[in-house]
């Protein structure tokens, strides 16, 4: 798991704290496009980035799913799939059994700014997924697997693997593999700080004041 000594920290950060640190360090087109959404709102999830391109055919392969398959095969624990959908209209490359499989592997989620499909039993293994909407139409003879562990835009942000991604109800954050430890570092000190001023706000104390004395906001 490449970024398990950030879990403790992780787990108590949050997307925006994440992008206000990426802000600040003028890294600022980090965050995937809004209609790609969690499943239900309280799923969130980080990881590694392992990544997946999938573009549009209009016939059965004579192999199909082959390189989503291996991709799910080779998965690693805390791993996140980042997968770019090139379809001309909404598919599903992900669903139920795929994502016991990746339970089975202990994968961290899956993002794509495709489709997805078996709602109820996605939800019920609480597996992270996070999509550009739901949808009862199989890849097959519509999108298939091209690249794996290449760069791929995802929601309009180029993510490479290793990369940092984050996901949670606000939206999902990229993080490249080369600023973790300093962006975790800061976005940590920024989620104290945080709890300091929401102390203070919540007991009465001046917005403008406040500010004024922590600059956090």
């Amino acid at each position: 798991m490449k970024y398990r000594k950030y879990n403790h920290r992780l787990a108590k950060c949050y997307s925006a704290v994440l992008m206000d640190v990426l802000d600040s360090m003028n890294v600022r087109r980090q965050c995937l496009e809004p209609r790609i959404r969690p499943l239900v709102p309280a799923m969130k999830t980080w990881g590694e980035a392992v990544t997946l391109r999938l573009d549009a055919v209009t016939d059965v392969p004579a192999r199909p799913y082959q390189l989503e398959m291996e991709l799910i095969d080779d998965l690693k624990e805390g791993q996140v799939i980042v997968a770019q959908c090139n379809a001309k209209d909404l598919v599903a490359f992900w669903g139920g059994l795929l994502s016991n499989a990746a339970v089975g592997r202990k994968a961290a989620g899956v993002i794509t700014d495709g489709g997805v499909r078996d709602y109820q039993e996605i939800v019920a293994l609480n597996f992270p997924t996070f999509a550009a909407g739901l949808t009862p139409y199989d890849s097959l003879g519509r999108v298939d697997g091209t690249a794996r562990d290449v760069p791929v835009t995802c929601g309009g942000v180029r993510v490479c693997p290793g990369d940092l991604v984050f996901g949670d109800v606000d939206g999902i954050v990229v993080v490249p593999q080369d600023i973790v430890a300093e962006v975790v570092a800061k976005a940590w000190e920024k989620v104290k700080g945080e709890s300091t001023v929401r102390e203070e706000l919540r007991s009465g104390a001046s917005v403008v004041a406040t500010f004024r004395k922590y600059g956090i906001l």
